[in-house]
């Protein structure tokens, strides 16, 4: 019965030092709240002469606001610790039962005062808070204890423990399945801590002395033979730990504000705990004790030292302040009385022979009138004027106790309305209690009362202000819109809390919501660096605001802060040198968001065909219209990177008509797409379907796409409606006509590029006069006119190319891209024509690159494969060779009446004869 105490106490040793140096109030959890803030970023650009146009799409940037969540309940622990309470119970009781008549009566006494406070009646057997259970509990308990006791007296322990603890343990099973309440084993468990703390009582009274008489028996051992005044250490000793127990009391009840650290009581506590044993073992052999084997004496210690530990190690992990904040009282109040009246007792009995060297501590404990009377009547003196000094503080604390334990439990089996109330009452009867308050609070904001919610914040922030209390204060004030109450709640929480990193970093947000950038930054400049939080806001803040700074001095391995920086390279253009997994999914909306958005903006390392299966998934999920609205403009995003123009611009117009109110958006996103492809007429219809949905953030680009577009009459009526500029190479005559100039030219002739027949796209290029745009001009030839060029107008329009100021490819480089076109080898081009078309991802993604998708229809061997490439392809593109050959192919598979329609629309940018020279060339 020693052995098992102790086992249970070196548990309980790791679960006080775990609760109190690593918990840190989990059980009130602060957590980081992610919310995003869009930031426009460059996708690409579209370079058409002098205009410059940004195809741009949102960027997230993530921020982490911290936020006080409702206190958490953790059933499996609260079962642990009653079944802790109830073994150690159950020894104590195997004890009691060797105990000598007078003692075991006083004993048995005792164990029913407890059991009555154990709310066992609680359970509801036979009517509401009925006595039914505490009988049969007593039956269940004392009934074995009683007749061990006076018939089996020659039991040893083991027997004894066995006999009560089947015996109770059956009654009480019987008592929990028959209860009609929810949880009973929960209630049972919560209230065990209450007859737990009266014994946790007794057992700091009976260690209130033991660091001044242990420090007298190590002094006293050690001085044998020596003779040593070691009374002078032991005064020394006295004062220091006197002040040391006084100046703790002191700090705990607030009245003085200390230079110097104290040792947490708690942790005192164990130090006592563990000097006490060899006290125990003193007295038991130098008095008479209430039991005839010393072995009980000491199982009765740990037991009842076991029963302290654990008690005070729930008190600190559950947040019982109440509960935590009695125990340190009743700690600090007898090592102080104990101590005092110890030493009084000590120099009074034994200062003659202190110093002698002899073996004083054989006799430490045998003067019995003082010892045993003077002493403890001056303790109990000394203990009552403590608790009256503290205003009686103990009585408050321990009715808040057993108020705290009963809302736990209704919190834990569901009742939120009840535990509000018991919360509330709990706070009443004791102040000190940050859990209750801030609990109380939660539970009535979830009960939509929020004027009850917010009036408990505020009682709190005035009468005990805490930091959960002054998060959630803030939080709801901002939700209110009442930024600078929330503002003032955090700013003042500091003057509380200097340096609290949770409170530094709400109020650098809320800086910055006022636009008040500097002072953000430098308050999360406050934040140790160590902090990831601070950090990945710290970078998020200085891109929002577009602060100019060197950047991070390292990347943090966070990938908060990694999403963040992504999207200020993304801003500046930049490439990130890492890339954050995109298939490690978070479940958090902005992250998922953010995650994909800012890194698809910048590398993309991963198979298109997944990610498009995965963005899909998403988008066809049940959820908020804007959060499918996220994923369908990061699936167009995904598309559009590798140029998979066709499929890109489907979705955005498929996207468009199922987000009718951001039409706009979509359809002036597909123009500069559109433009980018040189196909002018196209972009300018997405314009005015724009413009219908509501667009009007024109720029001058606009105008020139509609002009040239074919829309001239409506680019003047928005020019003089919105009141904005053609660009200023757009120079009118008085009678309206465009004046002509290089750069008009130029676009007049890019703009038909796509229908032009090689004899009108090649005397265009001869047509223009600065280089500049004839290298350009050049370029777009290269690109989408190549499959038209016989070898000789090949080696022309290279020479252009490669004798530019601007050119970046050489001509082998071109070469290859000739050959590659113009002959049935598989060898791809130079490494700088696979990087510009990133021929990697396939051959007919983009219509527009019309040489690609006639390689492509060459390599086909289906011929319903080639009809399926071709009928794609003059969806978006009016190259007169894809078209010709649409008709061939449509002939040629049965199909006449759509070659037929498509030789009809082809009169619509073609002449007769124009038509009639392609049937001869192609037929």
């Amino acid at each position: 019965m020693k052995g098992l105490p102790i086992l249970v106490l070196l548990i309980g040793g790791l679960y006080v030092l775990f609760s109190f140096f690593l918990w840190e109030r989990a059980i009130m959890p602060i957590l980081p709240g992610i919310f995003s803030e869009s930031i426009a970023v460059p996708i690409s650009f579209v370079q058409l002469a002098t205009e410059l146009i940004p195809i741009e799409m949102e960027n997230f940037l993530l921020f982490q606001t911290f936020e006080s969540l409702p206190p958490t309940y953790f059933p499996n622990v609260t079962l642990l610790y009653g079944a802790v309470i109830w073994l150690l119970f159950n020894i104590g009781l195997s004890l009691i039962s060797t105990l000598k008549k007078m003692y075991f009566i006083g004993a048995t006494a005792l164990v029913i005062f407890l059991l009555a406070f154990s709310g066992i009646n609680g359970l509801n057997i036979g009517g509401i808070s009925s006595n039914y259970a505490l009988i049969s509990i007593l039956f269940g308990v004392l009934l074995p204890m009683v007749l061990i006791s006076f018939f089996a007296g020659h039991w040893a322990t083991l027997p004894r423990f066995l006999v009560i603890f089947i015996s109770g343990t059956t009654t009480l099973y019987i008592l929990g399945t028959f209860s009609g309440i929810s949880s009973p084993w929960i209630w049972l468990s919560e209230n065990a801590a209450f007859p737990a703390a009266i014994i946790s009582t007794l057992f700091l009274l009976h260690i209130g002395h033991v660091m001044i008489s242990g420090s007298s028996l190590f002094l006293i051992k050690l001085n044998k033979g020596t003779g040593l005044k070691i009374s002078f250490h032991l005064i020394l000793i006295f004062i220091i730990y006197f002040l040391l127990i006084l100046f703790t009391l002191l700090d705990i009840m607030g009245e003085v504000n200390l230079p110097f650290p104290t040792l947490p009581p708690v942790l005192l506590m164990l130090i006592c705990g563990l000097i006490g044993i060899f006290i125990v073992r003193l007295k038991i052999a130098q008095t008479d004790q209430a039991f005839d084997a010393p072995i009980i004496g000491e199982a009765f210690y740990w037991t009842g030292f076991a029963i302290t530990v654990w008690t005070w190690g729930r008190a600190i992990f559950i947040e019982n302040e109440p509960l935590y904040e009695f125990l340190n009282h009743i700690f600090l109040y007898s090592q102080l009385s104990l101590s005092l009246l110890f030493f009084i007792y000590l120099m009074a009995n034994f200062s003659q022979i202190l110093n002698s060297g002899k073996d004083v501590e054989r006799i430490l404990f045998k003067p019995q009138y003082f010892a045993y009377f003077h002493m403890r009547i001056g303790s109990i003196m000394g203990l009552v004027i403590l608790t009256v000094y503290a205003d009686g503080i103990i009585g408050s604390q321990l009715a808040s106790t057993s108020t705290n334990i009963n809302a736990d439990y209704y919190g834990q089996t569901d009742r939120p309305l009840e535990a509000a109330i018991l919360y509330e009452n709990s706070w009443l009867q004791y102040r000190r209690n940050d859990k209750a308050k801030n609990a109380a609070a939660h539970i009535r904001f979830i009960l939509r009362q929020s004027q009850q919610g917010m009036d408990h914040l505020l009682e709190s922030f005035n009468y005990a202000p805490n930091i959960p209390s002054i998060l959630l204060l803030s939080a709801k004030a901002h939700q209110q819109e009442k930024i600078f109450d929330a503002l003032f709640y955090l700013e003042k929480g500091l003057e509380y809390y200097p340096g609290n990193p949770y409170l530094i970093n709400n109020l650098a947000l809320l800086y910055s919501k006022i636009n008040r950038p500097i002072d953000a930054i430098s308050k999360l400049e406050e934040i140790p660096k160590e902090n990831k939080v601070a950090q990945a806001n710290k970078l998020g803040l200085q891109i929002k605001h577009s602060i100019k700074t060197d950047g991070p001095s390292e990347i943090l391995d966070d990938r908060i802060f990694k999403i963040n920086y992504l999207a200020g390279a993304n801003k500046k253009g930049d490439f990130a040198n890492f890339i954050l997994d995109t298939d490690q999914i978070p479940d958090e909306f902005s992250l998922k968001t953010a995650l994909f958005r800012n890194q698809w903006s910048n590398k993309i390392e991963t198979s298109l065909e997944a990610d498009l299966n995965l963005m899909d998934s998403l988008v066809s999920r049940q959820q908020p219209g804007f959060e499918e609205r996220i994923f369908r403009e990061t699936r167009i995003l995904r598309t559009l990177q590798p140029s998979y123009i066709n499929e890109t611009l489907k979705y955005i117009n498929g996207t468009a008509m199922v987000h009718p109110n951001y039409g706009a958006y979509y359809h002036e996103m597909a123009a500069k797409i559109l433009a980018g492809q040189l196909d002018f007429e196209k972009a300018a219809i997405d314009i005015l379907v724009a413009a219908e949905n509501g667009f009007e953030n024109y720029k001058p680009f606009h105008l020139a796409i509609l002009f040239f577009g074919n829309k001239v009459n409506e680019a003047k009526a928005i020019e003089n409606k919105y009141e904005v500029s053609f660009p200023s190479w757009m120079i009118f005559e008085e009678n309206g006509l465009l004046e002509k100039n290089d750069a008009s030219d130029f676009f007049e002739k890019i703009s038909r590029l796509h229908q032009s027949l090689p004899e009108d796209f090649l005397a265009d290029l001869d047509s223009l006069d600065q280089n500049i745009f004839k290298e350009e001009f050049a370029y777009h030839i290269m690109v989408h006119k190549l499959h038209w060029l016989k070898k000789p107008e090949f080696e022309k329009v290279k020479k252009i190319l490669t004798s530019g100021a601007n050119s970046v490819l050489k001509n082998e480089d071109l070469d290859s891209w000739y050959n590659f076109i113009h002959s049935d080898t598989e060898n791809l081009p130079s490494e700088k024509v696979v990087q510009l078309f990133q021929l990697e991802e396939g051959l007919d993604r983009n219509a527009y690159w019309t040489p690609l998708i006639w390689k492509k229809v060459q390599k086909e061997t289906d011929e319903l494969s080639k009809y399926e490439l071709l009928q794609e392809a003059i969806q978006f593109n009016k190259d007169p060779f894809l078209w010709i050959q649409y008709v061939k192919q449509s002939r040629k598979i049965g199909l006449d009446s759509y070659g037929s329609t498509a030789m009809a629309e082809m009169r619509g940018w073609l002449s007769a004869e124009q038509i009639e020279k392609l049937q001869m060339d192609n037929f």
